[in-house]
C-alpha cells in the first residue's frame, strides 16, 4: 500500500521533475533538496475542496528556518488534495506566517489562482495555479 505522503509529495514531485533544468539531489525532512540551490517543503491536505488549512508547529518552523540558513533559496509545497499544488516562495511564508507556530490557508475558485492567507496575514497577490512547476525560477527571483 503506498503511504498517503508518498501519494501526495510524488504529485508535487512530478511536476517539478517535467521541467529540465530541475533534478532531486536528497530527499531531506518533510522536503527535498532541487538542483543543490533549493530546498522544497511540502505539506499536504487531503481534504477534497476549498478552503485548505495547513497547521504549522514550532518544530516544522525551526526545520525551515535552519534551511532558510543553509539553502539560498527555500520554497514550500502546498498539496491542497486532488486540487494542485500551490507555491509559495520563503519570503511570502515568512510575510504571512511568521516564525511562531500557525497556519496557512489556500483557497481558489474554479479557473482562478489560489488566494494565501496565514495566522498573521494575507498575501495581497494570488498565486496562479501553474506556478508550483516553475517555482525554482520563481523562487530565485523573488526571495
Amino acid at each position: 500500500m503506498i503511504d498517503k505522503m508518498q501519494y501526495y509529495h510524488g504529485a508535487a514531485i512530478v511536476s517539478l521533475l517535467e521541467n529540465d533544468n530541475l533534478s532531486i539531489k536528497k530527499k531531506g525532512n518533510s522536503g527535498y533538496i532541487i538542483s543543490e540551490n533549493l530546498f522544497v517543503f511540502l505539506k499536504y491536505t487531503t481534504k477534497a475542496r476549498t478552503p485548505w488549512r495547513f497547521n504549522f508547529d514550532q518544530e516544522e518552523i525551526d526545520r525551515c528556518l535552519k534551511m532558510a540558513s543553509e539553502y539560498k533559496n527555500i520554497a514550500l509545497g502546498l498539496i491542497c488534495g486532488g486540487d494542485g499544488v500551490c507555491g509559495l516562495g520563503w519570503s511570502d511564508v515568512f510575510s504571512i506566517l511568521g516564525d511562531k507556530p500557525g497556519w496557512i490557508s489556500a483557497q481558489r475558485k474554479h479557473n482562478e489562482s489560489y488566494s494565501v492567507a496565514g495566522s498573521i496575514g494575507r498575501l495581497k497577490r494570488k498565486i496562479p495555479v501553474g506556478r508550483w512547476s516553475n517555482i525554482f525560477s520563481e523562487t530565485l527571483i523573488h526571495n
